[in-house]
């Protein structure tokens, strides 16, 4: 346990206060804090740490509410629920049960609930357990769900209480934790394939006919508590029923997003906007919409403003995730053609995830991959005069300006931090059907430049494309190999540049693997004794080329060749 810690217990303990919430006595808060401690440690087996699970469980008999509404108490029975075996949880699932209205809303205990009902309705749909505990597992869900239903304007807009309805929303419709960071990437939402009991389904769908129905439901967009709500709401019915799903996207464009009132004033934001609350729900929207409900939200909240919405800070990550989330070619299309004329102010605005959504819908689409490049070359200052072209790579890399990019040294491009968009616009332009420009802006690099770029931490994902591309023809893929001759060793003794270099050689033919052979065998210590050249040698069989080159050139050097042969026996 870290000092602020030992500080933290030492003070709360010396005014006879152990914890926030209900109170322990001294030795129980001391044991539950070492056990804390304990846990952050590690265990050696999986034996182990089952043994002291179910020896920390021992200790709560009979004390589980009063320890569950502990501050410390909560934490350590929250962080071991996961790994409690069945009648630890049928106890606390009991006790739990008995008395759902206090619970539901304490700052420490919601915490504990919500943990359980995750771990019940798992269980309830694993097929390996035992069918009994299986059915207390539902009951239990069930009876917590239906609770929080029939209370729902109680614990919606209560703090602890909203987050213990939206976990109950997620376990029935079976839907990770939400993970809070937001990744570049469009990451497809992960949902547990398993067929869902009706039961579940109807708890869903009744709390969705339930809050239409509410003469406040214009309100749930507005509060960060009930707009948590609202989203985890529609992630579900996505699951459970998409008739209803669109019934309730359709009341929140009329109510929320755009209003009849929005249309009156021209180029006017629509309500959507007007707040953070309400710009996570429309966000949430854009990722369960069909086809027919993405075209309203788009047509009625975003046509006509989107250059001005993806300037606006509050408001860029929100175009984000209309073009990741576009359904239809021709809607793409009139995005683009809106966001056309934009590119400079977008990128001075730093809102580069909007460029970077923009190359992944050319590419899914197959349009306007010529206009993309050629917009992001004028809006870097790299299309006229032609020769700043070859300049293009390295700028994109780093978002840069051509002019910016010329006044910074170049030294340290292996070590530099390069803009991660960027690196990944670059990764789909080669993946764009006429990708001509870039496959040449690579090529006529200086070598050494491009042997940074390769060996950097983001720059090295470039090689992956530019080998694997269906759209890079093989006479570019020969002549990268030849251009990186007399800097492979470079390239394999280096954590990143060794990346790269696997990927040349995955793509190399047998005259090129041999070329390369040759220059890394020579003073071949100086590279392949390093932490990364050693795994480097051992992929290509270097040693196996020095002992005897045409047996290596029979394995086509590699060692996988003989992996093969003996896949069979190794079985």
């Amino acid at each position: 346990m870290s000092e602020t810690r030992w500080c933290y217990r030492r003070k709360y303990a010396k005014k006879g206060c152990y914890g926030r919430g209900s109170q322990l006595d001294s030795d129980t808060y001391n044991y539950f804090v070492r056990i804390m401690e304990a846990y952050r440690e590690g265990f050696d087996t999986d034996e182990d740490k089952s043994i002291f699970v179910n020896n920390v469980f021992e200790q709560t008999v009979g004390q589980e509410i009063n320890l569950c509404c502990n501050q410390v108490g909560c934490r350590v029975v929250e962080m071991l629920v996961p790994f409690a075996n069945e009648a630890v949880l049928e106890r606390f699932m009991q006790t739990f049960g008995g008395d759902l209205r206090p619970l539901c809303s304490d700052r420490f205990a919601s915490h504990v609930l919500e943990a359980l009902v995750r771990q019940a309705a798992s269980h309830s749909l694993n097929s390996e357990n035992k069918d009994e505990f299986k059915q207390n597992c539902k009951e239990f869900v069930l009876k917590v769900s239906r609770f929080l239903l029939n209370n729902l304007e109680d614990y919606l807009w209560d703090t602890y209480g909203s987050h213990v309805v939206r976990t109950c929303l997620e376990s029935l419709a079976q839907i990770p934790k939400e993970n809070k960071q937001k990744n570049c990437a469009k990451i497809e939402e992960k949902v547990i394939k398993v067929e869902l009991p009706e039961e579940y389904l109807e708890i869903i769908k009744d709390c969705c006919e339930r809050i239409m129905h509410w003469p406040q439901f214009n309100e749930l967009c507005q509060s960060e508590i009930s707009s948590g709500f609202l989203q985890v709401l529609l992630r579900a019915l996505r699951r459970a029923d998409k008739k209803l799903l669109k019934k309730l996207l359709g009341k929140l464009i009329e109510t929320n997003f755009a209003p009849e009132g929005d249309q009156d004033g021209k180029n006017k934001l629509s309500s959507g906007f007007l707040s953070t609350p309400s710009v996570m729900v429309l966000e949430t929207a854009l990722e369960v919409a069909k086809a027919k409900s993405f075209s309203q939200i788009f047509l009625k909240c975003f046509s006509g403003n989107l250059a001005k919405l993806a300037t606006t800070r509050s408001t860029n990550f929100t175009v984000q995730k209309l073009i990741l989330n576009c359904k239809e070619k021709s809607e793409f299309e009139m995005i683009f053609e809106e966001l056309d004329n934009s590119f400079g102010e977008i990128i001075g605005a730093g809102h580069t995830g909007i460029v970077w959504a923009l190359a992944q819908g050319c590419k899914t689409f197959t349009t306007k991959q010529g206009s993309f490049v050629q917009n992001l070359m004028k809006s870097l200052d790299c299309f006229d005069p032609e020769e700043r072209q070859n300049d293009f790579i390295l700028c994109l890399s780093k978002f840069s300006t051509f002019e910016k990019y010329k006044m910074e040294s170049q030294e340290n491009l292996q070590k530099d931090k390069l803009n991660l968009h960027g690196t990944l616009i670059l990764q789909l332009l080669l993946e764009f059907n006429k990708p001509i420009k870039i496959v040449n802006g690579i090529l006529n690099m200086e070598q050494n430049l491009l042997k940074a770029l390769f060996s950097n931490t983001m720059g090295s994902h470039v090689v992956d494309s530019f080998v694997k591309s269906v759209f890079v023809g093989e006479k570019s893929r020969e002549r990268l190999v030849r251009k990186m001759k007399g800097v492979y060793q470079e390239l394999a003794s280096t954590k990143y540049g060794s990346r790269s270099f696997e990927a040349i050689w995955n793509a190399a033919n047998l005259k090129n693997k041999l070329s390369i052979m040759e220059e890394l065998a020579y003073k071949d210590a100086a590279w392949s004794n390093s932490e990364h050249g050693k795994i480097i040698a051992g992929k290509i069989n270097l040693s196996l080329y020095k002992r005897n080159k045409e047996e290596w050139k029979n394995t086509g050097g590699s060692v996988n060749k003989a992996k093969e042969l003996f896949a069979d026996i190794l079985k």
